[in-house]
């Protein structure tokens, strides 16, 4: 039976969105990290004394709008950090929401609650698209960690070699006789040294055969295959 349920320019259209969503999400950000630096500046402007401290009421909150940007996704730089629910980057967002909050009401009350309720709004936006991206950037990293098995397995390697390295330095800082732990991972064998073999190849484990030695006064027969004559 023919599917009519979906309207066909509805679903060409959300598609359409999805496409642009991305971009339009990031720009919006960026939007409201100028604008609202833009607000600081003019009303820090007017109190300006000289020159200096004009252009500083600008670059300033410009500079702050830049760093928390970079503090909130700098770790997205790299998708092998994985990133906890409570990472750093919502901490810094929301640590600095609340400052630029308290800042606007500082600076704003004087020009009534509608400039500071504006403001206010305008900078929850922001952080609000801010804990939406960022969420997006985290589950993209870790998808792409899962499609790749090989990076996933090296992570896994990785945390787990942390974790011990941490422990070792844990004893060593207690006064312990720290042990070096040996680093088995799934699908990976120990091997041994051949000593005497001419390529020194390796043997692993699984396949290793215990060599019992002849007891005493028994020696190897070549001409009987390993029996022992007396």
């Amino acid at each position: 039976m023919q599917k009519n349920l979906v309207n066909k320019d509805f679903e060409r259209a959300v598609k359409q969105l999805r496409r642009i969503l991305p971009r339009l999400s990031f720009g919006l950000l960026i939007g409201t990290y100028l604008i609202s630096a833009l607000i600081m500046g003019i009303f820090h402007a007017q109190t300006a004394t000289n020159l200096g401290f004009y252009v500083a009421a600008f670059l300033v909150p410009l500079a702050i709008q830049a760093g928390r940007g970079t503090l909130v996704f700098f770790f997205q730089l790299n998708p092998a950090r994985i990133q906890m629910r409570y990472s750093i980057g919502l901490i810094a967002a929301t640590g600095l929401l609340l400052l630029s909050l308290w800042e606007a009401c500082l600076v704003m009350w004087d020009y009534g609650l509608a400039w500071t309720v504006s403001v206010g709004t305008l900078m929850l936006i922001g952080w609000i698209i801010e804990l939406m991206i960022l969420r997006e950037t985290m589950f993209v990293s870790q998808m792409e960690l899962y499609q790749n098995k090989a990076q996933w397995q090296e992570l896994q390697k990785y945390y787990i070699a942390k974790s011990d390295f941490e422990q070792f330095l844990d004893d060593l800082t207690d006064g312990k006789r720290p042990s070096i732990p040996t680093l088995d991972f799934p699908g990976e064998a120990k091997v041994l040294e051949a000593p005497n073999t001419e390529e020194g190849s390796k043997i692993p484990i699984e396949e290793e055969e215990k060599l019992e030695l002849p007891e005493s006064g028994k020696v190897f027969s070549p001409s009987q295959n390993g029996q022992t004559n007396h």
